[in-house]
């Protein structure tokens, strides 16, 4: 009974701690689609971050008197929780769609585009990392028709990582 317990700590070790590990890795490797310019996916962030925040302040300066429920950076931690825990978890179960082809009934027909094909085990953690790119370009591509709160409309205009570290540069300078 002690060998079965361990075993099975074993496998929930290896498929909650290999994933998270992969996939923090990965965040921190030039992104495969070539919308991203190169950025890393923490760079993406980091522009996503600025951005968002330039343009509340923006939109603040302009509209002083306007509820900013949340705060200047609240478009960016929305936009965050909703990459940590909706689209990182729902790309890796529209892989598992690609492996396991009876749970594409579990998909919604929008998210059925997005299941990739002939998903094996050997290349499970790399075809979940660019299922998860491409639902973070769509999801960067509908901010600016879909977001209800004006100053969380960013463009998808992706710098590149020298033109990040130019304007990250920039904001920090006085």
């Amino acid at each position: 009974m002690k060998i079965i317990g361990k075993l099975i700590l074993i496998l929930l070790i290896a498929v909650i701690v290999i994933p998270i590990g992969y996939m923090a890795w990965r965040a921190g490797q030039p992104m495969d689609l070539p919308q991203f310019k190169g950025l890393t996916f923490y760079q993406y962030m980091s522009w996503r971050k600025e951005s968002l925040h330039q343009m509340a302040v923006t939109y603040h300066a302009v509209n002083p008197h306007a509820q900013m429920g949340g705060g200047l950076d609240m478009c960016y931690n929305v936009d965050l929780v909703a990459n940590l825990v909706t689209w990182m978890p729902m790309s890796g179960f529209y892989t598992l769609a690609g492996a396991f082809p009876g749970l594409v009934k579990y998909v919604t027909p929008d998210g059925r585009p997005f299941i990739p094909k002939n998903v094996i085990l050997a290349s499970f953690l790399q075809t979940w990392w660019l299922t998860f790119e491409k639902i973070t370009w769509y999801e960067a591509v509908l901010d600016p028709q879909t977001e209800f709160v004006e100053y969380c409309r960013l463009q998808p205009n992706i710098p590149t990582p020298a033109q990040l570290q130019t304007l990250l540069a920039n904001q920090q300078s006085p």
